[in-house]
């Protein structure tokens, strides 16, 4: 029977972002993936984002040895680094669950993530010791070259790109606009913080 009722009441199965078709349940275990990944990687940029901003604060009222200040800053920023990339994957492996009105957000953050080569930075710098292409390990000079250009030769300026430390909301940080796509994420699929931890 090839009109048979069963088969136009069957639920229909929607193509993930890799092309995949899914199933409705691998449909909503990727919708509270999608909203807890992206409640975790925003708590990650706000915590190495207020940490480098509070200690910041210390060693300019007490005095502080350079090399703690440097070690602090690497910490933070490394730290940041890592979080970004994950982004990348994030977006590019749940994109399909992203609501439309968002997508464009999420994907001029990936976006920016791109431009300034923070992917790269954790592979070579971040992530590694060694440069597979390079065939050796990078001097100080590539990786301060390398660190100048995601940071636009400014570190606290990308600290202020991904979280401005302002309490309300900015939807031109990386924090912001994960946030909003979380948010999005949330009402659009009516998830709450219960979904967190499932």
């Amino acid at each position: 029977m090839l009109y048979d009722y069963f088969f136009f009441s069957a639920p229909q199965l929607k193509r993930d972002s890799l092309g995949s078709m899914l199933h409705p349940t691998d449909h909503q275990r990727m919708t509270r993936e999608g909203f807890r990944l992206a409640s975790d990687l925003m708590m990650d940029l706000v915590a190495g984002t207020q940490t480098y901003y509070m200690l910041a604060r210390r060693f300019d009222e007490v005095p502080t040895p350079e090399h703690l200040r440097t070690a602090i800053t690497r910490l933070c920023l490394f730290h940041t680094i890592i979080t970004l990339s994950k982004w990348t994957e994030l977006y590019d492996r749940y994109k399909s669950i992203i609501p439309e009105d968002v997508r464009d957000t999420g994907k001029r953050l990936r976006k920016e993530i791109d431009e300034r080569g923070i992917v790269e930075f954790r592979n070579k710098v971040v992530g590694h010791i060694w440069d597979d292409d390079l065939k050796r390990a990078l001097t100080n000079d590539e990786v301060e070259e390398r660190l100048g250009v995601i940071t636009k030769s400014n570190v606290a300026g990308l600290f202020a790109w991904v979280n401005d430390g302002r309490l309300e909301d900015n939807p031109d940080t990386a924090v912001g606009m994960i946030e909003l796509v979380r948010d999005r994420i949330r009402q659009e699929y009516g998830l709450s913080d219960a979904d967190l931890h499932r």
